[in-house]
């Protein structure tokens, strides 16, 4: 550390140490920098990266240094990514609830567009920026869960592409939570394997190797109960299943954190939707009807659903043998009681804003990674937006 680091204290300090934080920690470019600063000029930004090098909060191989920063400085610097009217709904959201308000952050991934290869693109973008928050997250955790997905994969990617490492000296040990889909599109982004990839990578090297590939995700509705009983206890005696799923001291009671995506209601659980309906012996347009979407397998029901759709969704729920809604609900309660990560959602899109926002209102989101399409969709459903004339 320089010995004249110092604590920012006039306008071009506090300037110069936003930029660094932006630049080091979340990999924004000096474009977009100056547009969370206000729309300055790019020169300025470059100007303003220059003094934090000087005054030793930007380090030579672009490692945000926060050594000597206050808490009450680093929330004004995290603030920089949260868009404050969107942090304004959730908190009356929250108070609406009886609840918790999510941190958010935002980031740009480059486009609105929905189409397939422009997915890959954003996926791709906003993995690399909120790889620092990731790292931020990652600092508070010891035992974190992984669900699966390509915008899980595009923040793994994120994390391995920026070498952003952890001290080795600590515990750090990813688990999978969600079993296997036969008709998965991208076999590679697994929980398994994404969990597995995280331990190799920033994990703490732990020789206890977890794997869900052999677990069935499904135990279709239309079996017995002798049958569907019989199933579940082959399940529940699998080694790694037991480990992360049964008994009281179960990984899954013991995690500070889950990192998940989400899935929209016209295309859940990664494009499985088939095996899900063959599963459920239920119609698309029904399932559709039903559910405002998935989080790693979890399916979150529309908000007004009759006692009828409750108790059916609830048997369907009932199918999956990974993480549960029961599970999502405890740790996010327990996160926001003492200070962990929680349930982390990275999504980007505003086709995934209704289950984003019904996660919310079932107190279900800890800590929200999004882009501004999303953003900007979540923030038109925020109580403020309601009342608007």
């Amino acid at each position: 550390m320089r010995s004249d680091q110092q604590t920012p204290t006039s306008a071009r300090d506090i300037q110069a140490l936003q930029a660094a934080y932006l630049r080091a920690r979340h990999g924004l470019s000096q474009d977009e920098i100056r547009l969370h600063l206000g729309n300055v000029s790019q020169s300025h930004v470059s100007r303003l990266l220059a003094h934090a090098t000087e005054k030793g909060w930007l380090e030579i191989e672009l490692r945000f240094n926060d050594r000597d920063l206050s808490p009450e400085v680093m929330r004004e610097l995290h603030q920089l990514l949260e868009p404050r009217k969107l942090a304004e709904g959730l908190r009356k959201l929250a108070q609406a609830s009886g609840g918790f308000a999510p941190e958010v952050r935002v980031f740009d991934s480059g486009s609105d567009s929905p189409t397939a290869g422009a997915f890959d693109l954003r996926s791709r973008r906003i993995g690399r920026s909120a790889a620092g928050r990731l790292t931020e997250l990652l600092h508070r955790s010891s035992i974190v869960g992984v669900t699966w997905g390509r915008t899980v994969g595009a923040l793994v990617d994120g994390l391995e592409y920026a070498g952003r490492g952890l001290r080795k000296d600590r515990s750090l040990l990813f688990v999978p939570v969600t079993a296997e889909l036969v008709t998965l599109a991208l076999p590679d982004h697994s929980s398994t394997l994404l969990a597995d990839r995280l331990n190799n990578s920033v994990g703490s090297g732990s020789e206890e190797r977890l794997l869900l590939g052999g677990v069935p995700a499904f135990i279709p509705r239309r079996y017995d109960e002798a049958k569907t009983q019989a199933i579940r206890e082959y399940v529940h005696d699998a080694a790694s299943y037991h480990r992360i799923f049964v008994g009281e001291n179960a990984l899954i009671r013991q995690m500070d954190m889950i990192i998940t995506s989400v899935g929209s209601s016209d295309r859940p659980l990664g494009g499985a939707q088939s095996e899900l309906v063959s599963a459920g012996d239920i119609s698309a347009a029904e399932l559709q009807s039903l559910i405002a979407g998935d989080v790693g397998g979890v399916l979150i029901p529309k908000s007004g659903l009759s006692a009828r759709d409750t108790a059916l969704l609830a048997e369907i729920n009932a199918m999956w043998t990974g993480i549960t809604m029961e599970h999502l609900s405890w740790l996010a309660r327990k996160a926001a009681q003492n200070g962990t990560p929680g349930v982390v959602v990275i999504a980007i899109g505003r086709e995934r804003a209704e289950v984003i926002y019904e996660m919310m209102s079932h107190q279900l989101v800890n800590q929200l990674i999004i882009d501004w399409d999303l953003a900007r969709a979540l923030e038109a459903r925020m109580p403020f937006a309601q009342h608007r004339p």
